[in-house]
């Protein structure tokens, strides 16, 4: 009798380690289709502001001029860095997620979207400072223009990493319902299956 309950124990026990598995590895599927479709979303921020100011760059308007040159160097910054986090976002390899390796995962993608609104917080600063001296300056129209594009590109970053950060926030709290369920106990002696309500 004890060796048909340690059979039953051993298989409930491999089978949620399976299921545990196998939900990891989905919601790792899911956070790094979250990634690329944000990296696709930043890409057509970058084409449009490529695009659209590199037409409106003909213009005799000198700090609208400016405002838009600065556009288009900021969207073949942000274009390069979408290229990048797309491509990166595809290598990822999930052949065998554990929670460990999961957590570490989704601690650094959050992490990532926090530093980045924080320079987001220091772009619109400098566009708000570069604005606002502009009169001191050489060439004020440069200073004001440029500074009014970063003032816009740092607001969208930062509305774009709140949005991402809250996204991989509400995916991470799946993870706590995964960790919580069913646990299998091994040791010298004693097997136990534990099932959290």
């Amino acid at each position: 009798m004890q060796k048909i309950i340690l059979l039953v124990c051993l298989v409930a026990g491999s089978l949620q380690s399976f299921s545990q598995k196998s939900d990891l590895a989905t919601f790792e599927k899911e956070r790094i289709r979250y990634s690329k479709n944000a990296m696709v979303g930043l890409a057509g921020w970058s084409v449009a502001n490529i695009v659209g100011s590199g037409i409106a760059t003909n213009t005799r308007n000198k700090e609208m001029r400016y405002f838009h040159q600065m556009n288009v160097m900021w969207g073949g910054i942000n274009l390069a860095i979408a290229g990048l986090g797309y491509w990166g976002a595809g290598r990822e390899k999930i052949d065998n997620p554990t929670m460990e390796s999961v957590l570490k995962h989704q601690r650094k993608i959050e992490k990532t979207y926090l530093i980045n609104a924080g320079l987001d917080v220091v772009y619109i600063g400098s566009g708000l400072l570069m604005n606002k001296t502009s009169n001191n300056q050489k060439n004020p129209e440069q200073f004001k223009g440029y500074g009014n594009s970063l003032m816009v590109q740092g607001g969208f970053l930062l509305l774009y990493d709140a949005v991402m950060y809250a996204i991989h926030r509400k995916h991470a709290k799946q993870l706590k319902v995964m960790d919580n369920k069913l646990t299998f106990n091994a040791g010298p002696g004693a097997v136990s299956l534990t099932y959290k309500f």
